[in-house]
């Protein structure tokens, strides 16, 4: 695909005043425009939405969404960044399309994980979590919510695991496992330097090691014995973690429900164990038993 950044310099002349305040907008920042709708880029470059249009049929583009393709190819071809925004970034947006724009960007986001999703992947990594003699569990940043959500899950059901949040004890925590232990490692962009530490040396000391990562191809992945993926639907550089967060969490949810379904008795026990010991500490009393268990 032809660089789009080349194709406009090489059609400056031949483009009218407005589109030339658009084309000189996009080739000073390209990067601001991934993120912008066509009204945002019209705000920005002071000209109307129809130039914009315009423009994009000067240079050879059927549309403002075959644009920003375009550009988004040059634009992490020449960075770190890897994704195209799930959403557009414009001020004073009307706040019900902010909201559809979310849940639409996660119900999405929902059918693609579900595409994605290998139930043998899963079930052996619930098989692995649950026959550790301990996993730790890795994440920084947003994936660190991610495994601590994890972590709570896994200790209410009676299941020993560890998940330090700072990056230095992960790394410690990674070297000192050994072939029984299972490592759970969080990160959507899969290139977080400390989690490739942390699955280096979990690999190499024998362990399990299960990733959790976005579906392009990642350096953490190669140390993975059970690869789990969720989509790639954010760029690594973005405004904040949100659907793939989201995505992680399901993620963790699936194996939850699987590790309660693989032995529900002893799992049963441990929650309502949990449930009357943190009740009686917060000096709540016993909780009633739920009719179900």
């Amino acid at each position: 695909m032809d660089s789009i950044l080349f194709t406009i310099r090489e059609c400056l002349p031949r483009l009218s005043r407005a589109e030339r305040k658009a084309a000189d907008y996009i080739l000073a920042e390209p990067k601001k425009v991934v993120y912008c709708n066509i009204a945002e880029l019209a705000k920005q470059s002071e000209v109307s939405q129809a130039a914009i249009v315009r423009f994009c049929r000067r240079i050879g583009v059927g549309g403002y969404s075959d644009f920003k393709i375009r550009l988004s190819h040059d634009v992490f071809r020449i960075s770190a960044d890897r994704y195209l925004p799930t959403q557009d970034l414009e001020r004073e947006k009307d706040p019900a399309a902010v909201v559809r724009d979310v849940i639409g960007s996660i119900q999405r986001s929902m059918a693609w994980l579900e595409s994605l999703s290998d139930i043998h992947l899963l079930s052996t990594a619930a098989e692995l979590i649950g026959k550790a003699r301990i996993t730790a569990i890795f994440g920084v940043g947003a994936s660190s919510l991610v495994a601590q959500d994890l972590y709570q899950k896994l200790l209410r059901i009676g299941i020993p695991c560890s998940a330090p949040l700072d990056t230095d004890l992960q790394i410690t925590a990674a070297c000192n496992l050994k072939e029984h232990d299972a490592a759970m490692i969080v990160s959507y962009s899969g290139e977080t330097p400390a989690m490739l530490a942390a699955g280096e040396w979990a690999k190499k000391k024998g362990a399990a090691v299960i990733t959790l990562t976005g579906e392009a191809p990642n350096t953490l992945r190669g140390y993975a014995r059970v690869p789990l993926l969720v989509p790639s639907t954010e760029q690594v550089l973005r405004p904040g973690a949100m659907v793939s967060r989201i995505s992680q969490l399901v993620v963790v949810d699936m194996l939850y429900s699987l590790l309660l379904a693989k032995n529900l008795n002893a799992a049963v026990q441990a929650l309502e164990e949990t449930l009357v010991a943190t009740h009686a500490a917060q000096g709540l009393g016993r909780p009633e038993r739920s009719p179900g268990l």
